[in-house]
């Protein structure tokens, strides 16, 4: 083994190779898996509400969302729905959809291997390449309509932008970023990520103007079609109050749980409901969660114990329907949700198919801890977008694949973290 890693460590063609050669099976493995999948019904879970929502725009000729939203639980993922409606548009199905993923499944690829030969060498890149094409969910994403794959091609193709140093393709940047927060309001963790960069490369004043205003500008503008459409400037998700509820009350866990607005007696239960606008019972679920929460602080903070680990789990979470009627996150918060047997066997596969995904984070740990002295550098922003992401996620309900948007950035240090091991084998 040390000879073959020896021989990986000095001949970077050979190196070259492995990762072509993975990057091919892995590409015809989600070949395969569309074909097979092709007709698979999304009825269920995000995938299948925003179908569903697509199809009723679909169906009455509009965009989403309709004058009729406005009384609507919440307006989400506005830019995935969009789309969405565009391919029944143009195809009168979604299917299609499997085979954008795909695309953007490669085009993510290419920019982690991208961003970790920038940051630190062609060999990192390449193990980057690799590590990313052992992951569970990065065969099993492309078969599901969700925000994740849109928002992260977008998100890494505007980290890119910015990483040229040249203000105008960091104008262009900024329009990604805005773009990737119409389809999932997390774009701030990587305008942040952008301006530590800027600050630890000192870079011109002139850099921030033009990843700031372009992105407000835009930001304006989807709002303001938006209140030309439904009578109010919305220009991402609205879903803050309804999110920050679920992990705001007496018997929160941390988890996503929807059971708390639907019982009479549930915290997020509101009279009428119906009758309000989405803005109006977003007003009424976010004054229920800062109060309880001004007087739970503690309490608020504890459930952050719970949420991380509970988060970055597992990595199983893509088509885990497919396999199993109930996510484990259920199992992770809730007693007696499922039997004992069902638990065990969901855990066992959990774990299994995560090994690659456990032994990254591993690296991760193992890069962070030795080259701890260069953490001021600009490869910091690397641990800045798992940090940030991480603690602003957390401050709402988990679920299992929220970690994704920030997998990427783990993978690279990592990968890191292997070269180290490799220039160590051969010296």
């Amino acid at each position: 083994m040390v000879i073959i890693l020896k021989k990986i460590a000095k001949d970077e063609k050979l190196l070259f190779k492995i990762a072509l050669g993975i990057s091919a099976v892995w590409i015809l493995a989600q070949i395969v898996l569309i074909v097979c999948f092709w007709e698979y019904p999304h009825i269920k879970g995000d995938s299948g509400n925003y179908i569903s929502m697509a199809q009723r725009c679909f169906n009455k000729g509009q965009w989403y969302p309709m004058a009729e939203d406005v009384y609507s639980i919440w307006l989400c993922a506005q830019g995935l729905i969009n789309l969405l409606i565009l391919q029944f548009r143009i195809f009168g199905t979604t299917n299609f959809n499997d085979i954008l993923n795909l695309f953007l499944n490669i085009a993510i690829l290419l920019e982690i291997y991208y961003l970790g030969k920038k940051f630190f060498s062609k060999r990192t890149g390449l193990i980057s390449i690799i590590i990313f094409c052992f992951f569970y969910s990065n065969f099993f994403i492309v078969l599901e309509p969700l925000t994740e794959l849109p928002f992260l091609f977008l998100c890494l193709s505007a980290l890119c932008l910015v990483f040229s140093g040249k203000w105008k393709y960091v104008i262009v940047a900024a329009l990604l970023f805005a773009l990737a927060n119409w389809f999932r309001p997390l774009a701030i963790v990587f305008l942040f990520a952008s301006a530590v960069y800027f600050f630890i490369t000192k870079a011109k004043f002139y850099n921030y103007i033009a990843l700031v205003i372009p992105y407000i500008l835009v930001l304006f503008i989807i709002g303001t079609i938006t209140e030309n459409k439904i009578g109010h400037f919305v220009y991402q998700s609205q879903t803050f109050g309804y999110n920050l509820l679920m992990t705001s009350h007496d018997n929160a866990k941390g988890n996503v749980d929807h059971y708390i607005f639907n019982e009479e007696d549930g915290v997020g239960f509101i009279e009428n409901r119906d009758s309000l606008t989405f803005k109006e019972t977003d007003s009424i679920w976010r004054e229920r969660s800062f109060k309880w929460i001004k007087e739970h602080p503690i309490k608020y903070i504890a459930l952050f114990f719970k949420k991380i680990p509970a988060l970055y789990i597992h990595d199983a979470w893509p088509f885990f329907g497919y396999w199993f009627d109930e996510n484990v996150a259920i199992n992770f918060f809730r007693d007696n949700a499922a039997s004992k047997d069902i638990f065990v066997k969901k855990i066992l596969f959990q774990s299994l198919i995560s090994i690659p995904y456990y032994l990254t984070f591993l690296l991760f740990f193992y890069a962070l801890w030795k080259n701890r002295k260069k953490i001021f550098s600009a490869k910091v922003i690397f641990p800045v977008i798992f940090i940030t992401g991480t603690i602003i996620t957390c401050i709402f309900p988990i679920g299992m694949r929220y970690h994704y948007p920030f997998m990427f950035a783990v993978i690279i240090y990592a990968a890191w973290g292997l070269d180290n091991c490799l220039e160590t084998a051969v010296s």
